[in-house]
Protein backbone atom coordinates (compact mmCIF):
# COMPACT_ATOMS: atom_id res chain seq x y z
CA UNK A 1 0.00 0.00 0.00
CA UNK A 2 1.36 3.72 -0.51
CA UNK A 3 -0.68 6.80 -0.32
CA UNK A 4 -0.63 8.74 -3.43
CA UNK A 5 -1.63 12.14 -4.13
CA UNK A 6 -2.60 13.77 -7.30
CA UNK A 7 -2.12 16.83 -7.94
CA UNK A 8 -3.27 19.19 -10.31
CA UNK A 9 -2.34 23.27 -11.36
CA UNK A 10 -4.63 25.56 -12.72
CA UNK A 11 -1.68 26.79 -15.43
CA UNK A 12 -1.68 23.24 -17.28
CA UNK A 13 -5.02 24.72 -18.56
CA UNK A 14 -5.62 27.88 -20.45
CA UNK A 15 -9.57 27.69 -20.20
CA UNK A 16 -12.07 28.82 -17.39
CA UNK A 17 -11.83 26.11 -14.99
CA UNK A 18 -14.97 25.34 -12.44
CA UNK A 19 -13.78 22.00 -11.18
CA UNK A 20 -11.48 19.42 -11.38
CA UNK A 21 -11.64 15.83 -10.99
CA UNK A 22 -9.85 12.25 -11.35
CA UNK A 23 -10.44 9.71 -13.44
CA UNK A 24 -9.19 6.50 -13.51
CA UNK A 25 -9.31 2.42 -12.86
CA UNK A 26 -9.20 2.86 -9.46
CA UNK A 27 -12.37 0.13 -8.50
CA UNK A 28 -12.07 -3.21 -6.62
CA UNK A 29 -14.83 -5.73 -5.79
CA UNK A 30 -14.74 -8.89 -4.21
CA UNK A 31 -13.83 -11.96 -6.25
CA UNK A 32 -15.47 -15.39 -6.04
CA UNK A 33 -13.19 -17.26 -8.78
CA UNK A 34 -11.95 -20.39 -8.31
CA UNK A 35 -8.28 -20.95 -9.35
CA UNK A 36 -8.55 -20.21 -13.44
CA UNK A 37 -11.53 -22.57 -14.11
CA UNK A 38 -14.84 -20.99 -14.87
CA UNK A 39 -16.60 -23.28 -12.70
CA UNK A 40 -17.38 -20.75 -10.14
CA UNK A 41 -17.25 -16.78 -9.55
CA UNK A 42 -18.46 -15.72 -13.30
CA UNK A 43 -20.14 -12.56 -13.78
CA UNK A 44 -21.49 -12.43 -9.93
CA UNK A 45 -20.38 -9.47 -8.26
CA UNK A 46 -22.99 -7.11 -6.95
CA UNK A 47 -20.66 -3.96 -6.02
CA UNK A 48 -17.65 -2.55 -7.09
CA UNK A 49 -15.56 -0.01 -4.39
CA UNK A 50 -14.26 3.23 -4.57
CA UNK A 51 -10.78 3.75 -3.76
CA UNK A 52 -11.23 4.68 -0.23
CA UNK A 53 -13.25 1.78 0.72
CA UNK A 54 -10.10 -0.84 -0.38
CA UNK A 55 -9.51 -3.93 2.06
CA UNK A 56 -6.81 -6.40 1.52
CA UNK A 57 -9.46 -8.77 0.60
CA UNK A 58 -10.52 -6.86 -2.87
CA UNK A 59 -9.65 -7.17 -5.98
CA UNK A 60 -8.63 -4.26 -8.81
CA UNK A 61 -11.48 -4.36 -11.59
CA UNK A 62 -10.71 -2.19 -14.25
CA UNK A 63 -13.88 0.24 -14.61
CA UNK A 64 -13.21 3.63 -14.10
CA UNK A 65 -14.73 5.97 -11.28
CA UNK A 66 -14.50 9.76 -10.84
CA UNK A 67 -13.54 11.89 -7.95
CA UNK A 68 -13.86 15.74 -7.90
CA UNK A 69 -10.53 16.74 -6.76
CA UNK A 70 -10.63 19.69 -3.92
CA UNK A 71 -8.55 23.15 -4.40
CA UNK A 72 -5.84 23.49 -1.78
CA UNK A 73 -4.10 27.00 -1.56
CA UNK A 74 -1.34 26.07 0.17
CA UNK A 75 -0.26 24.23 -2.77
CA UNK A 76 -1.08 26.40 -5.32
CA UNK A 77 -2.89 23.34 -6.64
CA UNK A 78 -5.98 20.36 -6.97
CA UNK A 79 -5.35 17.49 -4.98
CA UNK A 80 -6.77 14.06 -4.16
CA UNK A 81 -5.25 11.12 -1.77
CA UNK A 82 -5.89 7.99 -1.49
CA UNK A 83 -3.99 4.85 -0.53
CA UNK A 84 -3.63 1.87 -3.60
CA UNK A 85 -2.14 -0.79 -3.53
CA UNK A 86 0.19 -2.33 -6.02
CA UNK A 87 -0.75 -1.74 -9.74
CA UNK A 88 -0.97 -0.56 -12.51
CA UNK A 89 -3.52 2.30 -12.83
CA UNK A 90 -4.54 4.74 -15.61
CA UNK A 91 -5.81 8.17 -15.28
CA UNK A 92 -6.81 11.48 -16.72
CA UNK A 93 -7.82 14.91 -15.44
CA UNK A 94 -11.36 16.07 -16.18
CA UNK A 95 -11.80 19.43 -16.30
CA UNK A 96 -15.40 20.72 -15.78
CA UNK A 97 -16.91 17.18 -15.40
CA UNK A 98 -20.92 17.63 -17.68
CA UNK A 99 -22.30 14.67 -15.67
CA UNK A 100 -24.82 12.83 -17.22
CA UNK A 101 -27.42 11.55 -15.51
CA UNK A 102 -27.03 7.86 -17.46
CA UNK A 103 -24.17 6.15 -18.94
CA UNK A 104 -23.24 6.90 -22.40
CA UNK A 105 -24.30 4.26 -25.36
CA UNK A 106 -20.80 2.74 -27.06
CA UNK A 107 -18.50 3.73 -27.73
CA UNK A 108 -18.95 5.63 -25.13
CA UNK A 109 -18.50 3.57 -22.25
CA UNK A 110 -14.63 4.55 -22.10
CA UNK A 111 -15.64 7.65 -20.97
CA UNK A 112 -18.22 6.45 -18.17
CA UNK A 113 -17.46 5.84 -14.63
CA UNK A 114 -18.65 5.59 -11.43
CA UNK A 115 -19.44 8.64 -9.29
CA UNK A 116 -20.12 9.69 -5.41
CA UNK A 117 -23.74 8.56 -5.67
CA UNK A 118 -22.89 5.25 -6.22
CA UNK A 119 -23.93 4.78 -10.17
CA UNK A 120 -22.15 4.96 -13.40
CA UNK A 121 -22.40 8.40 -15.30
CA UNK A 122 -21.60 9.43 -18.72
CA UNK A 123 -19.86 12.91 -19.25
CA UNK A 124 -21.02 15.41 -22.09
CA UNK A 125 -19.42 16.86 -24.66
CA UNK A 126 -18.06 20.01 -23.01
CA UNK A 127 -16.01 17.81 -20.46
CA UNK A 128 -12.52 18.24 -21.25
CA UNK A 129 -9.96 15.19 -20.55
CA UNK A 130 -6.11 16.11 -20.11
CA UNK A 131 -3.23 13.89 -19.22
CA UNK A 132 -0.95 14.33 -16.47
CA UNK A 133 1.93 16.78 -17.48
CA UNK A 134 3.80 15.66 -14.84
CA UNK A 135 3.77 12.09 -15.91
CA UNK A 136 2.67 12.31 -19.92
CA UNK A 137 2.20 8.96 -22.34
CA UNK A 138 5.49 8.68 -23.69
CA UNK A 139 4.67 6.83 -27.36
CA UNK A 140 6.71 8.01 -29.68
CA UNK A 141 4.05 7.66 -32.38
CA UNK A 142 1.30 9.85 -34.27
CA UNK A 143 -1.43 7.18 -34.30
CA UNK A 144 -0.51 5.35 -31.18
CA UNK A 145 -0.75 8.20 -28.78
CA UNK A 146 -2.51 7.39 -25.81
CA UNK A 147 -5.31 9.46 -23.31
CA UNK A 148 -4.06 7.99 -20.18
CA UNK A 149 -1.27 8.77 -18.08
CA UNK A 150 0.26 5.54 -16.31
CA UNK A 151 1.01 5.27 -12.65
CA UNK A 152 3.01 2.25 -11.23
CA UNK A 153 2.99 1.13 -8.07
CA UNK A 154 5.50 -1.81 -7.16
CA UNK A 155 7.57 -3.75 -9.41
CA UNK A 156 7.38 -6.93 -11.45
CA UNK A 157 7.24 -8.95 -7.87
CA UNK A 158 4.04 -7.85 -7.37
CA UNK A 159 2.75 -8.71 -10.85
CA UNK A 160 4.97 -8.76 -13.79
CA UNK A 161 3.36 -6.08 -15.82
CA UNK A 162 5.01 -3.58 -13.61
CA UNK A 163 8.58 -2.60 -13.71
CA UNK A 164 11.38 -5.15 -13.15
CA UNK A 165 13.17 -5.54 -10.66
CA UNK A 166 16.13 -3.09 -10.64
CA UNK A 167 19.03 -5.27 -12.05
CA UNK A 168 16.68 -7.28 -14.72
CA UNK A 169 17.63 -6.35 -18.15
CA UNK A 170 15.52 -4.71 -20.24
CA UNK A 171 14.17 -4.88 -23.99
CA UNK A 172 13.63 -2.35 -26.29
CA UNK A 173 10.44 -0.86 -27.75
CA UNK A 174 10.41 1.09 -30.96
CA UNK A 175 7.65 2.25 -33.18
CA UNK A 176 7.88 1.90 -36.70
CA UNK A 177 6.47 2.81 -39.91
CA UNK A 178 5.30 0.57 -43.15
CA UNK A 179 3.02 0.77 -45.85
CA UNK A 180 -0.61 -1.03 -45.70
CA UNK A 181 -2.65 -2.82 -48.06
CA UNK A 182 -4.11 0.73 -48.91
CA UNK A 183 -0.55 2.04 -49.85
CA UNK A 184 -0.85 4.44 -46.46
CA UNK A 185 1.69 4.85 -44.18
CA UNK A 186 1.06 3.15 -40.92
CA UNK A 187 2.88 2.26 -37.44
CA UNK A 188 3.73 -0.77 -35.97
CA UNK A 189 5.50 -1.68 -32.34
CA UNK A 190 8.01 -4.11 -31.56
CA UNK A 191 9.94 -5.14 -29.19
CA UNK A 192 13.18 -6.88 -29.04
CA UNK A 193 14.49 -8.89 -25.97
CA UNK A 194 17.35 -8.19 -24.03
CA UNK A 195 20.52 -9.04 -25.54
CA UNK A 196 19.25 -8.68 -28.56
CA UNK A 197 21.46 -10.55 -31.84
CA UNK A 198 21.19 -10.76 -35.58
CA UNK A 199 23.14 -13.08 -35.64
CA UNK A 200 20.19 -15.08 -33.41
CA UNK A 201 16.89 -16.40 -34.91
CA UNK A 202 14.05 -15.52 -32.76
CA UNK A 203 10.65 -16.45 -32.12
CA UNK A 204 7.87 -13.83 -33.03
CA UNK A 205 4.34 -13.11 -30.90
CA UNK A 206 1.76 -10.99 -32.61
CA UNK A 207 -0.41 -9.01 -30.74
CA UNK A 208 -3.44 -7.10 -31.53
CA UNK A 209 -5.28 -4.66 -29.03
CA UNK A 210 -9.26 -4.41 -28.71
CA UNK A 211 -11.89 -1.52 -29.61
CA UNK A 212 -10.39 1.51 -29.51
CA UNK A 213 -6.95 0.73 -28.85
CA UNK A 214 -3.91 1.20 -31.03
CA UNK A 215 -0.40 0.06 -31.40
CA UNK A 216 0.56 1.15 -28.29
CA UNK A 217 -2.14 -0.06 -25.98
CA UNK A 218 -0.13 -3.49 -25.34
CA UNK A 219 2.96 -1.44 -23.99
CA UNK A 220 1.58 1.79 -22.23
CA UNK A 221 -1.79 0.17 -21.10
CA UNK A 222 -0.80 -3.62 -20.55
CA UNK A 223 2.79 -3.50 -19.76
CA UNK A 224 3.29 -6.07 -22.06
CA UNK A 225 7.22 -5.24 -22.51
CA UNK A 226 7.34 -5.31 -18.11
CA UNK A 227 5.92 -9.14 -18.68
CA UNK A 228 9.01 -10.10 -21.52
CA UNK A 229 11.91 -8.47 -19.51
CA UNK A 230 10.64 -10.19 -16.31
CA UNK A 231 9.81 -14.11 -17.63
CA UNK A 232 12.64 -14.00 -19.79
CA UNK A 233 14.68 -13.01 -16.66
CA UNK A 234 13.02 -15.47 -14.96
CA UNK A 235 13.48 -18.38 -17.24
CA UNK A 236 9.88 -18.45 -17.83
CA UNK A 237 9.36 -17.63 -21.62
CA UNK A 238 12.18 -17.44 -24.44
CA UNK A 239 13.92 -14.45 -25.91
CA UNK A 240 11.31 -13.28 -28.69
CA UNK A 241 10.44 -10.35 -30.92
CA UNK A 242 6.60 -9.04 -30.10
CA UNK A 243 5.19 -7.14 -32.87
CA UNK A 244 1.75 -4.81 -31.98
CA UNK A 245 -0.22 -3.49 -34.85
CA UNK A 246 -3.27 -1.08 -34.97
CA UNK A 247 -6.28 -2.69 -36.49
CA UNK A 248 -8.68 -0.17 -35.47
CA UNK A 249 -7.91 1.91 -38.93
CA UNK A 250 -9.76 -1.07 -40.59
CA UNK A 251 -13.29 -1.08 -38.87
CA UNK A 252 -12.43 -4.21 -37.41
CA UNK A 253 -12.83 -6.28 -41.39
CA UNK A 254 -11.22 -9.23 -40.67
CA UNK A 255 -10.73 -10.03 -44.28
CA UNK A 256 -8.67 -6.89 -44.52
CA UNK A 257 -6.86 -6.93 -41.40
CA UNK A 258 -5.80 -10.49 -42.73
CA UNK A 259 -4.79 -9.71 -45.67
CA UNK A 260 -2.96 -6.63 -44.28
CA UNK A 261 -0.92 -8.93 -41.97
CA UNK A 262 0.07 -11.49 -44.42
CA UNK A 263 1.06 -9.38 -47.34
CA UNK A 264 2.07 -6.57 -45.92
CA UNK A 265 3.13 -6.44 -41.65
CA UNK A 266 5.14 -10.17 -41.62
CA UNK A 267 6.91 -9.63 -44.85
CA UNK A 268 7.96 -5.82 -42.94
CA UNK A 269 8.77 -7.72 -39.60
CA UNK A 270 10.80 -10.92 -41.55
CA UNK A 271 12.84 -8.35 -44.00
CA UNK A 272 14.55 -6.46 -40.63
CA UNK A 273 14.67 -8.37 -38.30
CA UNK A 274 15.90 -12.56 -37.58
CA UNK A 275 12.70 -14.23 -37.18
CA UNK A 276 12.34 -17.91 -37.31
CA UNK A 277 10.90 -19.16 -40.39
CA UNK A 278 9.44 -22.27 -38.29
CA UNK A 279 5.54 -22.09 -37.87
CA UNK A 280 6.16 -23.93 -34.38
CA UNK A 281 7.73 -20.84 -33.88
CA UNK A 282 5.09 -17.99 -34.60
CA UNK A 283 2.19 -16.97 -32.15
CA UNK A 284 -0.79 -14.78 -32.65
CA UNK A 285 -2.88 -13.09 -29.39
CA UNK A 286 -5.41 -10.53 -28.97
CA UNK A 287 -8.00 -8.73 -26.37
CA UNK A 288 -11.53 -8.22 -26.86
CA UNK A 289 -12.05 -7.66 -30.76
CA UNK A 290 -8.44 -8.34 -31.44
CA UNK A 291 -9.59 -11.53 -29.54
CA UNK A 292 -12.32 -12.34 -32.28
CA UNK A 293 -9.78 -11.15 -35.05
CA UNK A 294 -7.15 -13.78 -33.25
CA UNK A 295 -10.13 -16.72 -33.92
CA UNK A 296 -10.85 -15.62 -37.08
CA UNK A 297 -7.24 -16.18 -38.20
CA UNK A 298 -7.10 -19.25 -36.32
CA UNK A 299 -9.84 -20.21 -38.28
CA UNK A 300 -9.65 -18.82 -41.62
CA UNK A 301 -5.53 -17.69 -42.21
CA UNK A 302 -3.39 -20.27 -39.58
CA UNK A 303 -1.43 -21.22 -42.21
CA UNK A 304 1.61 -19.17 -40.60
CA UNK A 305 0.68 -19.80 -37.10
CA UNK A 306 0.94 -22.66 -35.04
CA UNK A 307 -0.23 -20.48 -31.52
CA UNK A 308 -3.02 -18.40 -30.39
CA UNK A 309 -4.15 -16.40 -27.92
CA UNK A 310 -8.07 -15.59 -27.19
CA UNK A 311 -8.02 -13.07 -24.39
CA UNK A 312 -12.06 -11.71 -24.00
CA UNK A 313 -14.08 -12.45 -27.17
CA UNK A 314 -15.52 -14.86 -29.17
CA UNK A 315 -17.09 -16.80 -32.43
CA UNK A 316 -19.48 -18.99 -32.13
CA UNK A 317 -21.80 -18.22 -35.32
CA UNK A 318 -22.48 -16.65 -37.83
CA UNK A 319 -20.20 -16.37 -41.47
CA UNK A 320 -16.99 -15.67 -39.50
CA UNK A 321 -17.47 -18.72 -37.71
CA UNK A 322 -16.27 -22.20 -39.00
CA UNK A 323 -13.95 -25.44 -36.85
CA UNK A 324 -14.06 -27.55 -40.41
CA UNK A 325 -10.65 -27.05 -40.74
CA UNK A 326 -8.70 -30.75 -39.58
CA UNK A 327 -5.26 -28.97 -38.92
CA UNK A 328 -7.41 -26.96 -36.45
CA UNK A 329 -6.18 -29.69 -34.26
CA UNK A 330 -2.57 -29.71 -34.44
CA UNK A 331 -2.48 -25.40 -33.54
CA UNK A 332 -2.97 -24.43 -30.08
CA UNK A 333 -5.06 -22.66 -28.91
CA UNK A 334 -5.72 -20.34 -25.51
CA UNK A 335 -8.92 -18.85 -24.91
CA UNK A 336 -10.43 -17.14 -21.91
CA UNK A 337 -11.24 -13.96 -20.26
CA UNK A 338 -11.86 -11.96 -16.64
CA UNK A 339 -13.99 -13.05 -13.55
CA UNK A 340 -16.68 -10.04 -14.41
CA UNK A 341 -15.85 -9.73 -17.91
CA UNK A 342 -18.88 -8.76 -20.42
CA UNK A 343 -17.09 -11.12 -22.94
CA UNK A 344 -18.96 -13.85 -20.59
CA UNK A 345 -22.29 -13.65 -22.23
CA UNK A 346 -24.43 -16.25 -24.20
CA UNK A 347 -23.87 -14.28 -27.63
CA UNK A 348 -22.04 -15.36 -30.35
CA UNK A 349 -19.45 -13.37 -29.80
CA UNK A 350 -19.17 -14.60 -26.45
CA UNK A 351 -16.59 -16.67 -24.34
CA UNK A 352 -19.41 -19.65 -23.49
CA UNK A 353 -21.27 -20.46 -26.69
CA UNK A 354 -17.43 -20.63 -27.97
CA UNK A 355 -16.05 -22.79 -25.82
CA UNK A 356 -19.16 -24.78 -26.29
CA UNK A 357 -18.85 -25.15 -29.74
CA UNK A 358 -14.93 -25.99 -29.43
CA UNK A 359 -15.62 -28.82 -27.44
CA UNK A 360 -18.64 -30.25 -29.63
CA UNK A 361 -16.08 -30.69 -32.50
CA UNK A 362 -13.40 -31.71 -30.08
CA UNK A 363 -10.79 -29.70 -30.93
CA UNK A 364 -8.13 -29.19 -28.07
CA UNK A 365 -7.83 -26.05 -26.89
CA UNK A 366 -6.31 -24.45 -22.76
CA UNK A 367 -8.83 -22.76 -21.07
CA UNK A 368 -8.22 -20.23 -18.48
CA UNK A 369 -9.82 -17.61 -16.46
CA UNK A 370 -8.42 -14.85 -14.61
CA UNK A 371 -9.78 -11.99 -11.85
CA UNK A 372 -10.94 -8.72 -13.04
CA UNK A 373 -13.23 -7.61 -16.06
CA UNK A 374 -12.89 -6.49 -19.51
CA UNK A 375 -9.76 -4.65 -18.48
CA UNK A 376 -5.99 -4.19 -18.40
CA UNK A 377 -5.68 -6.10 -15.28
CA UNK A 378 -7.43 -9.37 -16.83
CA UNK A 379 -5.39 -8.88 -20.14
CA UNK A 380 -2.00 -8.74 -18.73
CA UNK A 381 -2.58 -11.96 -16.62
CA UNK A 382 -3.84 -13.59 -19.85
CA UNK A 383 -0.74 -12.57 -21.74
CA UNK A 384 1.64 -13.59 -18.89
CA UNK A 385 0.25 -17.16 -18.77
CA UNK A 386 0.42 -17.31 -22.40
CA UNK A 387 3.78 -16.34 -22.67
CA UNK A 388 5.52 -18.82 -19.68
CA UNK A 389 2.51 -22.22 -19.87
CA UNK A 390 1.10 -22.06 -23.43
CA UNK A 391 4.01 -20.77 -26.07
CA UNK A 392 6.88 -22.61 -27.58
CA UNK A 393 5.32 -26.00 -25.59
Amino acid sequence: MKTVTFCFRPEWYSGEIRSVGLMGNFLFYESNLKGHSCEAGMADHTREYMPEMYRADLTPIGNRCYREMTWQPEHACYEISWNLPEGLYYYRFVINAQIEDTPAPSPGPLMNALCDDGRVHGFGSDTVYLTDPDHPPRIPTVTGQPSDSVLYLGNANDMPWLPPEAGTPHGAVTYMSYTDIQGLPRSLGVYLPPRYDRGRVYPVIYVTHGGAGTESSWFHLGGLNHIMDTMIARRQTEEAIVVTMNNSVYAWDFDKIGQNLYECIIPFINKLFPVSAERDRHAFCGLSMGSMTTLWLYMHRNEYFRYFGAFSGGIAGGRHFSLEDPVLRELKLMIGCGEEDIAWNPREIGIPPTLEALKAKNIPHVEYFVPGGHDWFCWSQMYTEFVTHVLWK
